[in-house]
């Protein structure tokens, strides 16, 4: 890793070389050596100095936007490497919360076994009741809401958006007491969430136009994808509420589209932190080494999302 780099990276966030010494384990010089020769290279003044203080320049403030990029992807090579430098064997039982199941499950899963092929992932999905680490059941880990999106542990954000197909009307934004909702009540968090953004907007969801109600987010992103392609329709909106991570690829490839409703644009729109975490009542649990490479991975995949 360009330890030059990582200096740079932690004297932007901190503008405090002594305690980027400290974070690093080296000099306050050796941090001002770094980053002069770091500025040699680039050609570039990184930091100016305003009294006793330093602030970043505007190449500094776009060299640390690439330099935690390119951190990020040492960071996850080196995690990778580590999990294929030993192979972890056994089986892992992970619960998982409904409403991160269907979208990010499928790919993290993936990557867990192309990396550690002898090892088998079980999982179940789980209700709040559940997400609790004294009462986790046969889990050997399982993800969970966060309240604190700062926490090591955090294994993956999401955000609950307004989506429609990407033929029906063109517009930025829509009026929601025009629209046809296709609600997904799949899992009691989400519908408490939807709940309460309405209420914060004022609207009674019982006076809403209801197109359908959906038992999970599979089934309403075909119920949307298969309304946009009706000529019929076309002209008719139709809007559903889905988590972001489970439409993202869609969203990409423009089958669906994000949308804004005028009534509830300046409500702040629900974002979830899920947390990842061991089961502390797990009996006859499988080697902690499988365990602790497990979570490890989950946090470094998460961040390279």
């Amino acid at each position: 890793m360009d330890f030059r780099l990582q200096v740079f990276a932690d004297a932007a966030r901190t503008l405090n070389f002594s305690r980027t010494a400290q974070n690093l384990g080296i000099s306050q010089p050796s941090v001002s050596t770094h980053i002069k020769l770091l500025e040699e290279d680039l050609k570039v003044k990184l930091f100016l100095r305003q009294g006793r203080r330093f602030v970043l320049t505007y190449a500094g403030e776009l060299l640390l936007q690439k330099a935690e990029k390119i951190l990020s992807i040492y960071k996850e090579m080196n995690q990778e490497a580590s999990l294929l430098s030993n192979i972890s064997e056994g089986e892992f039982t992970l619960g998982i919360p409904r409403a991160i199941y269907y979208g990010v499950f499928p790919n993290f899963v993936a990557d867990w076994c192309r990396l550690s092929p002898k090892s088998t992932i079980h999982h179940r999905i789980i209700d709040l009741k559940e997400q609790n680490p004294d009462i986790a059941g046969n889990l050997d880990a399982f993800i969970t809401l966060s309240l604190d999106p700062g926490k090591d542990n955090i294994f993956f954000s999401d955000t609950l958006i307004a989506v429609t197909p990407s033929k029906i009307k063109e517009d930025g934004y829509y009026d929601i007491a025009e629209t046809k909702l296709l609600m997904y009540e799949g899992d009691p968090e989400t519908s408490a969430d939807i709940s309460a953004r309405m209420s914060a907007a004022l609207l009674n969801p019982s006076t809403l136009k209801i197109a359908a109600t959906m038992k999970d987010p599979v089934s309403a992103i075909k119920f949307l994808i298969e309304y946009g392609k009706g000529s019929a329709t076309a002209s008719s909106p139709l809007v559903s509420f889905l988590w972001k991570s489970q439409v993202s690829t869609l969203l990409k490839e423009g089958v669906l589209r994000q949308i804004s409703l005028t009534e509830m644009e300046d409500i702040p729109v629900p974002r979830r932190h899920y947390a990842i975490f061991l089961a502390k009542n797990k009996k006859g649990s499988n080697e902690a080494a499988l365990k602790d490479n497990f979570i490890s991975f989950a946090q470094g995949w998460a961040s390279s999302l």
